[in-house]
């Protein structure tokens, strides 16, 4: 909806109209134009905190981090104790791995907001990422008493707990998520992971392979399973799985494998020397 350019509206009531059409915009995807919007309303009401703060996000949408974060900023410094706006300015941040200042802004955003399931959401992925993890599965808890149909906070909260070493815990939360999502591959994916931390390698093996069979190019999958493999000391089975990971990403596991203690008992041998050194 546009405003036909022969009628006048005052300032006020046009930058509302501009951010109502910012917001629908937003909501369907399309960024560049929500932003124009939001933007030109900000022109008519320089002061407007809430407009700062839906640019910030429409910024965020379209990747401009930066611009997002001094967007946040500008609304902050209107209206200081707006929740929303620490919210997105953390957000911002931990897209930018500035996980530090980010928990800070996310814990501020959920001390003014408490009832604000995604900002607890985020304030525990910055603190898996700082490896906070018993902070972080005490904000994935608030996050699912609120939401507690998001399988993703499950999983995050599972990942916390595994770097808790409560892997018991985390399979059972792994498990929840699953029965929420069970097509989610990186659900399977960290399963398998908990599994083979103990020792159950067979397990690992199937969890990865029902990963695989949601999201076959999943090098995170093979490599997983080349591990279990390793672990269990199937040098064959290890080297099929390692394979299939290089051919996915040739540079990212080539490094990994290098500084893998799981894969300590298989190290020396020729084969496994030939597949690790070759040139991508």
């Amino acid at each position: 909806m546009s405003v036909s350019p022969d009628i006048t509206l005052p300032k006020l009531t046009r930058a509302k109209l501009l951010r109502g059409q910012g917001d629908a915009l937003y909501a369907i995807g399309r960024y560049d134009d929500s932003l124009a919007r939001f933007q030109e309303a900000l022109t008519l009401n320089h002061d407007d905190y809430e407009v700062w703060t839906l640019q910030g996000f429409c910024l965020a949408a379209l990747k401009q981090f930066e611009a997002s974060v001094e967007s946040f900023n500008q609304a902050i410094a209107r209206r200081p104790n707006y929740g929303l706006a620490w919210h997105g300015k953390g957000h911002a941040l931990a897209k930018l791995s500035h996980f530090e200042e980010a928990a800070t802004h996310l814990a501020r955003a959920v001390q003014l907001t408490p009832n604000d399931n995604k900002a607890w959401y985020n304030l525990g992925t910055a603190q898996n990422q700082l490896r906070r993890y018993q902070d972080a599965v005490v904000s994935f808890e608030r996050s699912l008493q609120l939401n507690p149909h998001d399988h993703r906070a499950r999983y995050n909260q599972g990942v916390a707990l595994g770097g808790l070493q409560r892997y018991d815990e985390a399979l059972q939360v792994l498990q929840q998520a699953l029965d929420q999502k069970p097509g989610a591959h990186y659900i399977w994916n960290q399963r398998g992971t908990v599994l083979i931390q103990m020792g159950r390698y067979d397990e690992a093996i199937h969890s990865f392979d029902t990963s695989l069979s949601y999201q076959a190019h999943n090098p995170n999958a093979w490599y997983g399973k080349a591990r279990a493999y390793a672990m269990a000391g199937a040098v064959e089975q290890t080297l099929k799985n390692l394979y299939r990971t290089f051919v996915l990403s040739p540079y990212v596991y080539r490094v990994m494998v290098q500084i893998d203690a799981h894969f300590d008992g298989v190290r020396d041998d020729p084969q496994f020397q030939r597949l690790v050194d070759a040139e991508p």
